[in-house]
Order: structure tokens, then sequence, then C-alpha cells
């Protein structure tokens, strides 16, 4: 019988991959792994050590951290390697800044194009976030409900430049709540009003909502690193 390896360093939340492809298990439960913290930031993912630990080749692994780079999860150092993001306060306030100047435009845009069926897939999607409490499941679910609701506007720049910010800010949202479990619930109820005031096609209720929900976040990271540092 061949002798089970030891987890590796890290990593012993994820648990024994199950198939639905092993792709698609490798990458969320990488993703749930490293949005919910099990994984800290700066953790190398290194090769050999995911195989062994996930039970799969190495192929679904290079695949899915391929993909989580894109997510902005995780980066490559001078030599390749993989290790999982470091956000830094200064990225965090960098990227707030432009999604509190670009999101509002979109979401003016979207609110008097957006359909009913948009509004239901955007609801379904708060309907799950109330369910779980867990990050690396309700980050993902709260960057697609934002992205469902923009995607009236049209504009496939604006668009494309503001998912590369919402990737950048996955890990600020994590770290958010985690620093203030408070931040999840207040997001599920901003959403409740995003959603509202997008049935109604209120354009400027949306934007008023949206601006809140994006300042909130930041403001928890800077608490966050005001008490770090000072500690």
């Amino acid at each position: 019988m061949e002798e089970r390896q030891p987890p590796a360093a890290g990593l012993s939340a994820l648990g024994d991959v199950v198939r639905r492809t092993a792709y698609e298990e490798v990458l969320d439960r990488l993703r749930r792994a490293i949005l919910g913290g099990e994984v800290e930031p700066g953790t190398p993912l290194i090769l050999a050590e995911l195989s062994t630990r996930l039970g799969v080749s190495r192929t679904p692994i290079r695949e899915a951290i391929r993909d989580l780079a894109a997510e902005g999860l995780v980066d490559f150092d001078s030599y390749r390697s993989a290790v999982v993001h470091s956000p830094t306060l200064q990225e965090a306030q960098e990227v707030y800044d432009l999604r509190l100047v670009l999101e509002p435009l979109a979401v003016r845009r979207a609110v008097p194009k957006i359909s009913d069926e948009d509004i239901a897939r955007a609801r379904e999607l708060y309907e799950r976030m109330l369910t779980t409490d867990e990050l690396g499941v309700w980050v993902p679910l709260n960057r697609d409900f934002h992205a469902i609701l923009m995607e009236p506007a049209s504009s496939p720049r604006l668009l494309s430049i503001i998912e590369s910010l919402r990737n950048a800010a996955a890990t600020q949202v994590a770290m958010s709540i985690r620093v203030v479990p408070t931040q999840l619930t207040s997001g599920n109820e901003d959403h409740a009003q995003i959603l509202a005031a997008y049935t109604r096609r209120d354009a400027d209720a949306a934007v008023t909502m949206v601006e809140r929900h994006l300042r909130s976040t930041i403001e928890a990271i800077e608490s966050y690193e005001r008490i770090r540092t000072s500690g």
C-alpha cells in the first residue's frame, strides 16, 4: 500500500480533491484557502507539494495557479515561482481610489439598461451570499454579483479595467472581513439596497450605495493597518 505523504505546510485545510475535473477542484480549493486565510500571503505554491497533498498531477495545479494569478491572488517571482499575493495598504488605497472613480460611472450607465433577467441573476448570487460565511465562497460571489450589475454598461474597455481592479481587490475584501467580521453582514445589507436601487432603475441611489460599499471596505483595511503598525 502506498504510503501517504504528510500535508504541505500551511495547506492542511485543503483536503483531498474529489474530481469534478481535477482543474476545477484544484482551482476552487486553492481559491478558498487563499481567500479564507488558511494559506497565508507569501506562501510558496510548490507543484510537487500540492500534487502530493491534493492527489492530482501537476498539470491541473499549474493551470489553476495560472488562473489564480490572472485573478490577482498569486504572484510569480523573478524565478517564475508562484507565491500567494501579499496585499499592501498602498495597493489597496490605489485600487479603491480607482474603483471609486470608475464603478460609479459604470453603474450610472448600467442602471437604465439593465434587464429583469440580469437583476434576477444578481439576486440569485445575493441569496447564495446570505447562506455562507466562508470567505472563499463569499468573495467570488461578491465579485460576480457586482460584475453582473455592471455588464449592461456596454463599455468593454471600462468593464475590463474594473474587472482587473476587482480581481486585485479580492484579497483586500477577504482581509477586511477577517479583520472586521461585521463587514460580511453589512456587505450583504449593502447588496440588498443596491439591488433595490437597480430594481427601481434609480441610478443616483445605486451610485450612492456602491460608493458607500467601496468606502466601507477600504476604511476597514486602513483601520486594520493602523492597529497592526501601532502594535
